[in-house]
């Protein structure tokens, strides 16, 4: 399993300056973003979060699941926790709006949504290879859906079940699950040209992690450029509330049999197991999502209070998401 060495090198202790590093790295990424959005006045969000969308995240995601194919459980088990993770901050959005009902329209998004998209898929990868992706990449498709059913719904917008299934990302994985499922013997020159094809979506997909940790960075700017502070009660309530979730839904793995404990034989399933825990928790740690894509569109700029929701939230991970790559190492794959 290449994609878990990237985290469980010798030891504990040897992965620790590793993780932090990747995790300095990813730090700068998103704070040359900032500067970017700080120099050119915001003006190529818009720019930014269609390139993500339509290129680098489908790319991404094509050339993670075609090398490191998930079954079925697996599966399920990232699209639980993102419809688990979702459902625990609806009592925080309905707190929020009992204090100011007007700003329905654009709370729900951050609030019920992660990064997803500009962190969990980078992050995931830099920690975890292309293992630890795809795993990744369920839980950002199920958010995805939430989004456009239950989150449109919520903020009294009807469904767009129809807008997911155009989403770039939803065509990259089942073109990868029909590729993996058919094995279909093409002729020379056409399996050539495949080879060819496969290896420039997963350059773009090379590219795709520093845009997405940019266009990060650059949406926070944004959202500071508009007035927010980095003070917010509700983001700091999140970000304590959903890594417990996250360490009882681990507790609920292991006690109900889906991810033992015990190394048996195949320590590369071993490995994958752990790896899935880790990146429960590694979503449970995201702030509130940034992107375009899960915020309502609306004709005037967000209010104060949702823009320091969203500036505080990512404050507030930067921490949390540095511990829980701490005790992912410590708990998880010490041994």
């Amino acid at each position: 399993m290449q994609g878990t060495t990237a985290i469980i090198s010798s030891g504990a202790l040897a992965a620790y300056p590793l993780g932090l590093r990747l995790l300095a790295i990813a730090a700068l990424i998103v704070l040359a973003g900032s500067l970017m959005a700080k120099w050119e006045g915001g003006n190529q969000q818009a720019t930014l979060e269609r390139l993500n969308s339509r290129v680098f995240i489908p790319c991404l995601v094509f050339a993670s699941l075609n090398r490191t194919p998930l079954t079925l459980s697996e599966a399920l088990i990232m699209a639980g926790a993102a419809l688990l993770y979702s459902s625990a901050c609806y009592p925080l959005a309905r707190w929020w709006l009992s204090r100011n009902a007007a700003e329905k329209t654009e709370v729900w998004g951050p609030l019920l949504f992660s990064s997803s998209a500009t962190l969990l898929l980078p992050l995931a990868y830099l920690l975890f290879g292309s293992q630890g992706l795809t795993k990744a990449a369920f839980f950002h498709l199920t958010a995805l859906l939430l989004y456009y059913t239950v989150g449109k719904w919520s903020a009294d917008m009807p469904a767009q079940p129809g807008a997911f299934l155009k989403t770039p990302t939803l065509h990259a994985v089942l073109i990868a699950l029909l590729l993996a499922l058919l094995e279909i013997d093409l002729p020379q020159q056409v399996d050539e040209l495949l080879w060819l094809v496969e290896k420039g979506i997963g350059m773009m997909a090379l590219g795709a992690l520093p845009v997405l940790l940019m266009s990060h960075g650059y949406a926070l700017c944004c959202l500071r450029l508009q007035g927010g502070s980095y003070w917010s009660p509700v983001a700091l309530i999140r970000a304590l509330w959903l890594p417990l979730l996250a360490v009882l839904a681990i507790a609920v793995l292991r006690l109900s049999g889906l991810a033992p404990l015990d190394k048996g034989y195949d320590l590369l399933h071993y490995l994958d197991l752990r790896t899935t825990e880790a990146i429960l928790l590694l979503a449970a740690a995201l702030p509130c999502t940034v992107s375009l894509l899960q915020q309502p569109k609306t004709d005037s700029e967000l209010s104060p209070r949702t823009t320091s929701l969203v500036l505080a939230s990512s404050l507030y991970a930067l921490f949390v998401i540095v511990l829980t790559v701490m005790a992912i190492n410590r708990y998880l794959f010490s041994s």
